[in-house]
């Protein structure tokens, strides 16, 4: 198997966090282990959306679904993967609050 590098931006998340639905996005890095690179990408959204707060909180309707892109993958050397692997970098942040320079 080979090991990617994969960041994740998510956007358009309703989600009820405290008291009010808002809308939120969150960027995800993570390394893991696939096949091939469609493998990886999809293993990572899956992996994405299991994330307790995204996975329990979600309240959008199915008109306006919430989205996740592939923004960066790449594979790694056998050595970068054995020192990061166990890394996951997960931000979610109000969309209002993100600037036009981060999406």
């Amino acid at each position: 198997m080979k090991r990617y590098r994969i960041e994740l931006h998510g956007e358009n998340f309703l989600l009820n966090l405290d008291g009010e639905p808002r809308k939120f996005g969150f960027r995800l890095k993570r390394y893991l282990r696939a096949v091939d690179i469609a493998m990886a990408e999809k293993t990572a959204t899956i992996q994405a959306r299991q994330i307790p707060t995204l996975k329990q909180g979600v309240c959008n309707n199915s008109e306006d679904p919430p989205r996740v892109r592939l923004k960066m993958i790449r594979e790694v050397n056998p050595l970068l993967f054995a020192l990061r692997h166990k890394q996951q970098h997960f931000v979610l942040q109000a969309e209002e609050d993100l600037s036009p320079a981060q999406g």
